[in-house]
């Protein structure tokens, strides 16, 4: 081969190598703590359609509620070089060594709807204070005395007591009055719902039935409540709150069956991370991200955070999440045939 050739040669190469750098995907991480919860699913397709809008590969990982098994996932996100990592914590303290590590790789993280005791992490949720206060308020405006179990969620997430210091911004007040009394408090592990469907059938044997609420933290843990209830033929009689707007918990307020539900929109939440992460990506700073505010972690850290407000869904206010395009209206109504609420009419 002549020199010239050789030189030709080496520049169609490293043409070849700078179009293939250049035509490498920025990619995004998403660790799901329990990828098994319906709502993750609405999270999840609200950050791909971003994704794809803006050429960002997506990779997601399931931690299946094992906050070891979480580490190893983030650390393998890492080495894989993803920009940003978007984190639904499983173990709020278990995960910062991991996200230490992300940082010394100049990879941002997200803290995501689960709050993360650390500083340089964007954190994306509803105001969560707010989530437990209306889950409380509405359970309360139905039962407004009685007696009443508090089925909590995993303390091993901090996010749990953050939920329960709004419900007891609601509630305390009855409980001093004596109006309410809580027969049982219980922490369900994962938040799994046969977890709390043993745990809820433990709690009615041991106050022979006599029952009126339950708070429920989330619908996973009330779809759990709602079984062991119906067994004993109390579903419908007993109120019951719960978090998410899961589809199959909004069919059962239609019917009667639960009380209410805090609507956290999930679409909206999942855009918000994902355009941070995009943002982010092209060389924002996370103190500089479309709606992001000052806030703190729970030890006092500065930490910037985008929060959303939460709606408490009951049946006076179905027609929302008809109307938003949550859920149809036919999966919304299905099995209504006496009373319906307004929004099946």
């Amino acid at each position: 081969m002549s020199k010239l050739s050789k030189i030709l040669a080496g520049a169609v190469a490293a043409a070849a190598l700078m179009a293939g750098v250049a035509a490498a995907q920025d990619a995004v991480g998403v660790s799901w703590r329990y990828f098994q919860d319906e709502r993750w699913k609405i999270d999840e397709a609200a950050m791909k359609a971003v994704f794809d809008g803006a050429d960002v590969e997506y990779v997601g990982i399931d931690a299946q509620g094992d906050p070891q098994k979480q580490a190893a996932d983030v650390e393998s996100l890492i080495a894989r070089g993803v920009k940003v990592l978007i984190i639904v914590a499983q173990d709020a303290k278990a995960i910062i060594p991991v996200i230490e590590s992300a940082k010394r790789e100049n990879i941002t993280v997200i803290a995501y709807d689960a709050p993360i005791d650390t500083g340089d992490v964007l954190y994306t949720s509803f105001d969560n204070v707010a989530v437990g206060r209306v889950m409380g308020e509405a359970l309360l405006n139905a039962v407004p005395k009685g007696n009443w179990v508090a089925m909590d969620g995993d303390p091993a997430q901090t996010i749990m007591q953050v939920f329960k210091s709004g419900q007891m911004q609601a509630v305390q007040g009855a409980v001093d009055k004596g109006d309410i009394k809580f027969v049982a408090q219980q922490n369900v592990e994962q938040w799994k719902p046969d977890v709390a469907q043993a745990l809820m059938e433990q709690v009615l044997t041991a106050n022979d039935n006599k029952v009126d609420a339950v708070l429920a933290m989330n619908d996973s843990i009330a779809n759990g409540v709602a079984a062991a209830l119906a067994s004993q033929n109390l579903l419908g009689k007993v109120a019951i709150s719960g978090q998410d707007g899961d589809k199959n918990v909004l069919n059962r307020i239609a019917k009667g069956q639960q009380t209410m539900t805090v609507w956290k929109d999930a679409n909206a939440l999942g855009t918000v991370a994902a355009k941070a992460a995009v943002e982010i990506i092209k060389g924002t700073k996370i103190d500089s991200v479309t709606g992001v505010s000052p806030g703190t972690t729970d030890s006092g850290a500065s930490q910037p955070a985008i929060i959303l407000d939460p709606i408490a869904i009951t049946r006076d206010n179905l027609d929302l999440v008809v109307q938003s395009g949550w859920i149809s209206k036919d999966a919304l109504c299905n099995g209504v045939t006496e009373n319906p609420p307004k929004a099946c009419e």
